[in-house]
């Protein structure tokens, strides 16, 4: 089997020797390497090589679906998950609050807000006015600013917010 090469250095054409009568570049592995015959799979080899590739995307797919579930329950234990301490001896005020059986206590984390607390204990960020209200101590403070660790009493979500 004779091929004809193209010199890949100066780009002369039809080669049929060992080096490049232009610029004396070797090309005896290219010639090789052309002359080479190309190795066909059996079908059982190629079968196995489909078997392998579905497999492996098969894994892939599950752990991309058990990394997506994963993610979700830490996401939901991170905002609802621990949020509420209930409180037998919590410090209750009757005059404040009207309905103090489902009353708990929270503890303020790190960028914790009155809106972002009541949207976490009662779903709707609205409730903030009833958790200001049940915890007199915030009134005096600039725009109900709070400490990380304070400990806040949560009333009831089912009373009305004002």
């Amino acid at each position: 089997m004779n091929i004809k090469l193209n010199c890949p250095v100066c780009g002369y054409q039809e080669i049929e020797g060992k080096t490049c009568p232009n610029c004396d570049t070797d090309l005896f592995l290219i010639r090789t390497l052309q002359e080479l015959a190309p190795i066909e799979k059996t079908p059982l080899q190629k079968n196995i090589s489909n078997f392998n590739l579905l497999v492996a995307l098969l894994i892939l797919m599950i752990g991309i679906c058990l990394g997506i579930s994963g993610s979700f329950l830490i996401i939901n234990n991170q905002h609802y998950g621990n949020i509420l301490f209930p409180s037998s001896t919590a410090v209750n005020s009757p005059e404040k609050l009207t309905n103090n059986l489902n009353v708990n206590i929270y503890i303020v984390k790190q960028g914790d807000n009155l809106g972002l607390i009541a949207e976490k204990v009662c779903r709707q960020a609205s409730a903030w006015k009833l958790i200001a209200k049940a915890n007199p101590h915030l009134e005096n403070r600039r725009n109900y600013f709070l400490s990380v660790g304070e400990k806040l009493t949560i009333p009831s979500c089912q009373e009305k917010s004002q």
